[in-house]
């Protein structure tokens, strides 16, 4: 979706505007998209309806109980010999 910063065509005011999906001639901002009688179910793609791409959340593996203390143990080594 790539949005300008042109003028209204139904407010007539300057904000980032796209085109309407209902009526490509026209360029909408957000307000009067959102003000718009037709989008009660017409409208299937809205000026005001953003796309992100989501990207998954990379797990990691806890550590063990057994794994933890010795980790815990080196690192009170360390902080005493250092």
């Amino acid at each position: 979706m790539t949005i300008y910063w042109d003028r209204c065509d139904l407010c007539g005011q300057y904000r980032p505007t796209s085109k309407c999906s209902l009526f490509p001639e026209i360029m909408v901002d957000v307000h009067c998209c959102f003000a718009c009688p037709h989008r009660e179910g017409k409208c299937k793609t809205p000026v005001w309806r953003v796309e992100t791409l989501i990207q998954p959340q990379v797990s990691r593996k806890g550590l063990s109980d057994r794994e933890k203390e010795k980790l815990l143990k080196e690192l009170t080594t360390l902080l005493k010999t250092g």
